[in-house]
């Protein structure tokens, strides 16, 4: 398995610049690998071996294409170069990062094809071609050690079988038309580019990597499969004709070493012990120590002797003083064998010892090695601890169960994990049972079974009541049933959520869960338009609650509701104006001065909201509205700017510091709006017609998003003051309209708003009515706009307007579910505009059917309108 090295991601992106200090290096390198070669070696071949052995890769990089940008480059020279710089890149990529290899894989690719275009007439072309068969014999590698990593992964394990089997295919092809190109070549001269020994090294060397191909093919195959027989057969028949050539040749040694790996892959560690004896008796060269011994290793762990190992790599260690990384790796696997015999041998003592060496082993392993081989040595070691906690038979149970999730098989894993649940609880383990059953029904809320997930979560928390999470967990349940009436708003789903998160409040009463339950019923209650319930709820949140701040907006828009609903039944709201005041003004208490952003901007939400109600008081409170709105303005206009300057330049800050302007800017204008209207409604007409010309000199734009709704703000206004506002609309309006083709289509549209809702505000309807139409047509599906005409239509009374009001009202109608308020308000407004225009027989059928579908008729207010007209339908 190639290693990952510091030296692994350098580069020679500057050759020209370090050409000199990168030969220098090269020639030391060079030095001292010659001393170690065997005769009749390559010595330029068994150079770059040795960098790419070392991973020095950046320094063999560099060296190639120093070379290769040299001028008058002889063609020998850079088929030379260019091959071990493809090899290299190739060697790289293997031992790389994740990240880093396929940029590594497609430079290869490209300098192979480099070469395929511009020397199409080099004969030995078929040993650069070749080099992709390399290339995928070294990516089948990295599977295959993966799939070593984690044995019970059916599908990894297939993958790499796949890959390998394509790489023996084409390294076979790839050594066959070597083959050929040698025959051809025979005596002649110069009949290749390279010359003829490199050509035949890389055969010799393609044989022996279809040997290992097969090699790690039988290693994924059974002990006893036919497979694995054929594939180690399949690589003896080539490794034994290398093993018998020339002692000098690396080759040879290479080959002999990789039989022997045969031997013991075959079930016979002891002959594979007899050769390796002989391959040591033979004297084989010093660069094989580190893999002869590591193969001893194996085959003592293989003997069943793991005492022996774990002493010899031991006493290896300390001779040495220093070890690799799949040394580490065998010697904590040793240490383990040894672990389970003392412990099956009930030695606890020697046990409890040799634990310890194996997690300080496994710890300065990880230090010292990061990489492939530490973490096969910590899956080993965490399989041992959860053996340890769990037991073997649970152990496998829940591996099992992680790797179907690792795989991507969400419902296999969600199966697994409730069967590993359920054994852990017969075993009386109640805290991992709850936890692999949480597991298990979080998957199923990602998988978005929320049926299933919520049935889960109520169980685990109703069986283990006492365990920590089991809050959550019931929590969790509710939440997945408030999912259920997200996507369809039944009475019954409703009413399961409800009771869910009631339950959550009863059980847990105690807990954070009550208050997160309080919020999210409080949130459903406002979305029923329940807003005395909702505004109970949230203000049971706790201040030192995260969702603090949220909950007193909530409580803010719960006041705001509930005075427009009181003002609108002409019901008295002094009591709840006041009480509103004295809550908002002690959670602004100490407005601007939060630190938080974000609960800043929910306060400053909350400021607009205490304004309204400021300015709806009787008498309005003009003087405290204008204060608390200097407060805002000056926050909100010089917020953005802050943001801008402490924002760190990353897409998410980026992204989330912009929907904070755009919320700081929306409440900017928002605030000014109602500060022309306090200045309006204290009689300073002037001073409002002043931040009015002040908005034209800041731009269209910003004077659009103020003055737009100014007239028609939902505020109790008198009708001078109203009228006052549209006036001071109307003209600032009037003078963009004189320039609206210097205007965007969306600001051309703001303006038609802007001047709708101010000819309204000033007694022109019919005017207000030609702009309103206007916008409609553009936004044929606007149902504010809708409703708009259809009044205005009403307003204007004659019959040619109510019969062109009545398919407003039926649209309006048809984007409600019948038999709710809004649905019936609509309702209403069809059969008045029926009556009105003559249309009584319609009106009165009309009136009649929805009676009968719908006898509750909303609310007390509807049903009080439509008995009213009811009543003068049938004097007709």
């Amino acid at each position: 398995m190639p290693q990952r090295s510091p030296h692994a991601t350098r580069s020679a992106n500057t050759p020209r610049r370090t050409g000199a200090l990168c030969r220098w290096l090269c020639g030391i390198v060079l030095l001292c690998t010659l001393n170690s070669l065997c005769q009749a070696e390559d010595p330029t071949r068994t150079y770059f071996e040795g960098l790419r052995s070392r991973h020095l890769f950046g320094i063999a990089e560099g060296f190639c294409l120093n070379e290769l940008s040299r001028q008058r480059l002889s063609d020998p020279e850079r088929a030379r170069y260019s091959l071990e710089l493809i090899r290299t890149l190739a060697a790289h990529a293997s031992a790389a990062t994740p990240s880093e290899q396929p940029e590594l894989w497609k430079r290869a690719e490209e300098t192979i094809t480099q070469i395929e275009r511009d020397y199409p007439r080099w004969s030995d072309l078929p040993v650069f071609r070749a080099e992709r068969a390399r290339i995928t014999f070294l990516q089948a590698s990295l599977l295959y050690w993966q799939s070593q990593a984690i044995p019970q992964n059916e599908s990894l394990r297939n993958n790499a079988i796949d890959a390998l089997d394509r790489a023996v295919s084409q390294l076979t092809l790839s050594e066959q038309q070597i083959q050929k190109l040698l025959n051809k070549a025979g005596a002649k001269q110069d009949f290749t580019v390279l010359p003829v020994a490199t050509v035949r090294d890389s055969l010799l060397e393609y044989q022996l990597l279809i040997a290992r191909a097969d090699m790690l093919l039988a290693g994924l195959y059974h002990s006893d499969s036919p497979k694995r027989k054929m594939s180690l057969s399949a690589a003896r028949t080539w490794l034994e004709p290398l093993s018998r050539r020339a002692t000098t040749l690396k080759i040879t040694w290479d080959s002999r070493l990789a039989l022997i790996e045969c031997e013991r892959l075959e079930g016979d560690p002891d002959a594979a012990e007899r050769a390796i004896q002989g391959l040591v008796k033979d004297q084989h060269p010093p660069y094989l120590d580190e893999s002869v011994f590591l193969e001893s290793m194996r085959i003592l762990l293989a003997q069943n002797k793991p005492q022996q190992a774990a002493t010899q790599i031991i006493q290896h260690r300390q001779k040495q003083g220093r070890y690799s990384s799949e040394l580490g790796f065998l010697e904590i696997d040793a240490l383990l064998k040894l672990h389970h015999i003392a412990a099956d041998q009930r030695q606890q003592e020697l046990a409890d010892e040799l634990w310890r060496q194996i997690q300080q082993r496994s710890a300065q392993l990880a230090e010292a090695h990061p990489g492939y081989w530490s973490q096969r040595a910590k899956l080993l070691v965490s399989r041992q601890e959860q053996i340890q906690e769990y037991g073997s038979r649970l152990s496998d149970s829940l591996q099992r169960a992680q790797l179907l999730y690792a795989e991507g098989k969400i419902p296999e894993a969600i199966t697994a994990y409730e069967k590993t649940a359920k054994q852990a609880a017969e075993e009386g383990k109640t805290d991992l049972a709850f936890e692999l059953g949480f597991t298990s029904a979080s998957l199923q809320l990602n998988q978005k079974e929320y049926a299933k997930a919520a049935e889960q979560f109520q169980s685990l928390a109703q069986r283990f009541s006492g365990v920590a999470k089991a809050s959550d967990a019931s929590l969790l349940s509710a939440w997945c049933l408030g999912q259920l009436y997200s996507q369809n708003r039944t009475k019954s789903r409703r009413l399961a959520y409800t009771d869910a998160l009631e339950n959550v409040r009863k059980m847990f009463s105690m807990d954070k869960a009550y208050y997160e339950a309080g919020w999210m019923l409080a949130r459903l209650e406002e979305s029923r338009l329940q807003y005395s319930k909702a505004l109970v709820l949230y203000s049971e949140i706790p201040e030192n609650h995260p969702k603090a701040a949220d909950a007193h907006l909530g409580v803010a828009r719960c006041y705001e509701q509930i005075l427009l609903r009181l003002a609108a039944l002409d019901k008295p709201t002094r009591a709840w104006r006041q009480e509103a005041m004295d809550v908002l003004e002690k959670y602004l208490a100490r407005y601007p001065q939060e630190s938080d952003d974000a609960i800043l901007l929910s306060q400053s939400e909350i400021a607009l909201r205490l304004t309204q109600i400021y300015l709806n008081d009787s008498p309005p409170e003009y003087d405290k509205a204008h204060r608390l709105l200097d407060l805002l303005i000056h926050t909100a206009e010089t917020k953005p700017e802050e943001l801008k300057r402490n924002s760190e330049q990353s897409p998410e800050s980026v992204a989330q510091t912009t929907r904070a302007i755009q919320g700081w800017n929306r409440i900017s204008s928002q605030a000014l709006r109602l500060q022309i209207i306090a200045l309006a409604g204290q009689g300073k007409p002037s001073e409002a017609r002043s931040l009015v010309a002040s908005l034209e000199n800041a731009g269209t734009s910003e004077l659009l998003s103020v003055l737009n709704g100014v007239s028609q703000i939902d505020l109790d206004l008198s009708p001078s003051v109203r009228r006052e506002l549209g006036m001071l609309q109307l003209q600032s309006a009037e003078k963009l309209a004189n320039r609206r083709d210097e205007l965007t289509p969306q600001q051309a549209r703001q303006l038609d708003l802007c001047l709708a809702e101010a000819y309204l505000a000033v007694d022109r309807p019919i005017r207000a009515l030609e702009y309103y139409q206007s916008l409609l047509k553009q936004s044929p599906r606007d149902t504010a706009l809708i409703r708009q005409v259809a009044l205005l239509l009403e307003r204007c009374g004659t019959k040619e307007c109510l019969r062109q009001a009545i398919p407003k009202w039926r649209d309006l109608e048809a984007a409600e579910k019948a038999g709710t308020v809004p649905w019936l308000d609509a309702r209403l407004h069809v059969i008045r505009s029926l009556y009105e225009s003559g249309d009584t027989d319609a009106a009165k059928k009309l009136i009649g059917v929805t009676r009968l579908l719908y006898p509750e008729l909303g609310n007390v207010d509807l049903r009080s309108q439509f008995k009213e007209l009811e009543s003068l339908i049938k004097k007709k």
